[in-house]
């Protein structure tokens, strides 16, 4: 079992949902959809931190949700964007090269610790890896409201997180990507442009994002579930 550090991204925004704070704050089952997402890794025992990057203005009341979670270790104050915000956290951790470093949507609070495992040991192998699903749907090129290629579905993947690499390489595709004002679409983006291979590793299609109030009734039946199924 490979051990992992993950920073976790916490400055949502509501504006898709019609809310005018944080989309983090939002309650599934009588806890926000943050303490979801940090239970899972606190319950891991192959994780061995968890970092957040914040806005000040959530920093109080994150501090105090996730005030339970020792594993927890650091808030630090993120950027205007998602990538400025990592780039921030990776700079402030103090960690060997060769440590497993994961970063996770805050707004996934579905990824299961099976599927976190097997990234972790694929970084650990591979040095880059990230977590997605088959897509299941044909997808079409369209310019101008036209198609122009149809695409073989065998070989695309929808990409979710966990994405990671070990610290020595995730810092330096992040250094890189600065230096030369890159801005990727997520981190495995960023890992390529460094030059890096990204192993990808197959995941769950429950490990959604929530991002709109359809998504909200969807996690709820995710939950309804598990409940169920015992599902870890």
């Amino acid at each position: 079992m490979t051990g992992y550090h993950v920073i976790i991204p916490a400055a949502g925004k509501g504006t898709r949902m019609g809310r005018t704070y944080n989309k983090l704050f939002i309650e599934i089952e009588q806890q926000t959809i943050i303490e979801h997402t940090v239970r899972v890794f606190q319950q891991d025992p192959a994780c061995e931190g968890i970092y957040l990057a914040v806005q000040p203005e959530d920093r109080e009341r994150l501090m105090t949700l996730l005030a339970r979670f020792d594993k927890v270790k650091k808030f630090v104050t993120g950027g205007r964007e998602r990538q400025e915000s990592i780039h921030k956290v990776i700079d402030d951790l103090d960690l060997a090269a060769n440590e497993v470093v994961l970063v996770h949507d805050g707004a996934r609070p579905f990824v299961t610790q099976s599927t976190i495992r097997t990234l972790a040991d694929a970084i650990n192998q591979h040095g880059a890896a990230v977590v997605g699903v088959k897509a299941k749907d044909t997808i079409k090129v369209v310019r101008d409201q036209f198609v122009t290629e149809t695409l073989d579905r065998q070989y695309l993947w929808q990409v979710q997180t966990p994405q990671g690499a070990t610290y020595e390489v995730l810092k330096g595709a992040y250094d890189k990507a600065q230096a030369n004002d890159i801005v990727g679409t997520d981190d495995a983006s960023l890992l390529e442009y460094a030059g890096h291979s990204v192993f990808m590793v197959e995941g769950n299609y429950d490990n959604i994002k929530v991002t709109t109030e359809e998504d909200l009734t969807n996690a709820q039946a995710i939950i309804e579930k598990r409940r169920e199924t015992d599902h870890v």
